[in-house]
């Protein structure tokens, strides 16, 4: 399809009091991570709870004073390791997912606490690559970590929690789900993203501001060496629990590391600026003959391979003492009600689950591929049924299944092992089509009054949030819409319902139309409206239109829960349709909501038209915005792709001087974000957006 640049929204930058971060002042990782976000985290709760701030602040004058005593024991300390622990740590993996990678193995977990073992026992074999001048007091912790064997309830565990959520994608302490007492039990919550764009972080000792919210948070390809881990970054793990049992990094209470020399109160781990390189030679900045420990386990160097004895001090210390429960967790009778002194581990029942997790939209006569992800326990049975599939029941773990008949169908698993069995149903979950769409009429119209037509036609998807739904307490015209209760708790959560099927041939030049209402909460809130298309039944689906906080909102902030439109209040929205879409047989529409923290939004009169004598719009890009605009340091450019193509993205000022090139390659069809991100501070004024095609060139103010 030739592409062609439509102006969907003009685009101004106000930056005069935006100072937009230079890429070598924040210490990142190989990914371009923040490698820690404990520091970040300890200060924002100690601006809210001044009191936690005074009692950090007078334990961590008595640990200094503790570790000043300790540090005139035997010199001969560090050479005594091995032998079994002095504390056990019980462990509980929280993996917050969304049935992606995010999701890890069973296996990757294991290698995480196999690391973690291998780290603080001082049994890594790189320990031979310490420089000389820490050979002498690289130590034993005498700490280890074991998975639960036991829930709070005295359920059975194999110690890895699986919870789907959207959470994933936050990555918050509002993300910290099924959190297990912290008396008992070290919580790790694993996730996808974490948005204060850190790779983890953890609460010291007495930091946190509840104890639902004391562990650590932790990137899934942070975790391990395998699957999505990878060694350089498997030892994130080891630094934040550092973090959990005291530790502060070795330049001290802060996360830029490399801006001024400092400490960690401990006497051992002498004055440094910080590494975020591997720097082993000249690496005396703090004091010209002392070496900094650039290869300690609390620096961001990526080479590290050490605790000190001081650090080992340290944190035995913080395991004995009642700030923040830690010395709880290893006494006797917690390793029995944890059940981490089981040897062997129990084997427990699974949990049922599978994938495709989301209702499946197929047409009729196509297969469909499950699989089975079960946790808890290893199954060695699966039992599955699949009403009018074919075959409509299996006992492998990833069957793959043919529909030919047009309905809606059940899907039932039964997983089992020699401890027990365990069922689950998703009622309703596969939508099989007819290859023949049910309107082919020249107008097409939805005003949402009839429910009983609604209901027959309209799909709704409600993975998570409070789900779309008709109601009569506002409307475009007449007297109902559809409505999603959207309120700051349902940020993160994404709402969909999904249209009838459209034969698109039998219209001339089809334009499809809605009327929304939005409010937002606050000016940054996030909602995000998409609307896609399918032509295969909804097997795969394209997105056509997106608006996002302020362009999506139709009327001033409104912080009222009920909040509800009036007709005028409604705005008109089309969405332009490529020739693919207005070609094909069988067209479905797919509304999308992912709830960022706004009010509610209503949906009404939806319509697709005919429209004669005139040619039809055929855009390659379905939207073009900065948000949030004005522009802030977090601002975004985003735009949609009808098709994959080559594409180049600049940042102009007045003068016509580039300012920043922000992309140029090759795109997928959909849509794509950058982040506007400059080494300088922008003057204010107004700034071009220019994108660019092989076929167009789009510039905008």
């Amino acid at each position: 399809m030739k592409q062609k640049l439509k102006l969907l929204a003009a685009l101004a930058f106000f930056a005069g009091s935006i100072q937009l971060v230079a890429q070598n002042e924040v210490p990142v990782g190989p990914d371009g991570l923040l490698h820690c976000g404990t520091d970040v985290q300890m200060k924002k709760v100690f601006a809210e709870h001044p009191e936690l701030k005074a009692q950090y602040d007078a334990r961590h004058t008595e640990l200094i004073a503790e570790n000043a005593m300790s540090s005139s024991r035997n010199s001969n300390e560090a050479l005594q390791t091995g032998g079994p622990p002095s504390y056990i740590i019980p462990v509980v993996f929280h993996i917050i997912h969304d049935y992606g990678y995010e999701n890890i193995s069973d296996a990757q977990v294991l290698d995480a606490v196999r690391i973690l073992n291998r780290d603080y026992r001082k049994n890594n074999a790189d320990t031979s690559f310490i420089v000389p001048a820490f050979i002498p007091i690289a130590n034993d912790t005498k700490i280890e970590f074991r998975l639960a064997n036991l829930d709070p309830s005295g359920n059975c565990t194999n110690g890895i929690d699986r919870l789907a959520s959207p959470e994933t994608y936050i990555g918050d302490d509002g993300s910290k789900l099924n959190y297990w007492p912290r008396n008992k039990y070290l919580n790790i919550w694993v996730v996808k993203n974490i948005s204060s764009g850190a790779a983890g972080y953890a609460y010291l000792p007495g930091g946190a501001s509840s104890a639902a919210i004391d562990g650590i948070i932790i990137l899934s390809t942070y975790v391990g060496s395998i699957g999505t881990g990878n060694t350089t970054t498997s030892r994130a793990l080891t630094h934040e629990v550092g973090h959990f049992l005291g530790l502060e990094h070795v330049w001290g209470f802060t996360n830029s590391p490399g801006v001024q020399c400092g400490n960690d109160g401990i006497t051992d781990t002498p004055d440094t600026k910080g590494w975020t390189t591997c720097n082993l030679v000249s690496n005396h900045v703090c004091n010209a003959n002392i070496e900094e420990n650039v290869q300690n386990y609390m620096e961001y160097s990526y080479c590290t391979r050490m605790f000190t004895t001081g650090q080992r001090n340290w944190m035995q210390s913080a395991l004995n003492s009642p700030i923040g429960q830690r010395n709880q967790l290893t006494t006797n009778a917690n390793l029995t009600a944890t059940g981490v002194n089981n040897n062997p581990q129990v084997t427990c029942a699974p949990v049922s689950d599978f994938t495709p997790n989301d209702k499946v939209f197929v047409c009729a006569g196509s297969s469909i591929t499950f699989t089975s992800v079960s946790y808890n326990g290893h199954p060695t049975s699966w039992n599955w049924s699949f009403p009018g599939g074919t075959p409509n029941t299996s006992t492998d773990s990833v069957p793959a299944i043919v529909y030919n008949t047009p309905g809606t169908y059940n899907v039932t698993l039964i997983t089992s092992n020699a401890t027990g069995a365990n069922t689950i149903t998703r009622t309703s979950h596969v939508q099989v089509s007819s290859t023949t769409a049910t309107y082919n009429v020249g107008n097409y119209s939805e005003g949402i009054e009839n429910a009983t037509t609604f209901a027959a036609n309209y799909t709704i998807i409600n993975p998570q949030g409070n789900g779309w739904a008709r109601v009569t307490t506002a409307a475009a015209t007449g007297t109902a819409s559809v409505k999603l209760v959207n309120t700051s708790l349902m940020a993160g959560t994404t709402d969909e319902f999904v249209s009838p099927s459209f034969d698109m041939t039998g219209f001339t030049n089809p334009v499809f139309t809605f009327k929304v209402a939005q409010r937002q909460r606050i000016s940054s809130n996030t909602d995000k409206l998409r609307v896609y298309t399918s032509t295969n039944c909804g097997q795969s689906w394209a997105q056509r239109y997106t608006k996002i906080g302020a362009t999506l909102a139709t009327g001033s902030t409104n912080n009222s829960n009920s909040w509800a439109p009036a007709a005028s209040e409604f705005r008109t929205e089309t969405v332009t349709l490529p020739s693919s879409v207005t070609n094909s047989t069988n067209v479905r529409f797919k509304f999308v909501f992912d709830a960022g923290g706004g009010n509610n939004i209503y949906i009404d009169d939806i319509n697709i038209t005919s429209v004669t004598g005139i040619d039809a719009p055929d855009a390659g890009i379905q939207q073009f915005v900065v948000y949030p605009n004005p522009l802030q340091d977090n601002s975004l450019v985003i735009f949609s792709l009808d098709d994959a193509q080559k594409v180049s993205l600049q940042l102009f000022d007045m003068s016509g001087r580039l300012v920043l090139d922000m992309y140029n390659g090759d795109l997928s069809a959909g849509e794509h974000q950058f982040p506007v991100q400059t080494a300088e501070k922008l003057n204010s004024g107004m700034y071009f957006v220019r994108l660019t095609t092989a076929e167009g060139r789009m510039v905008t103010q």
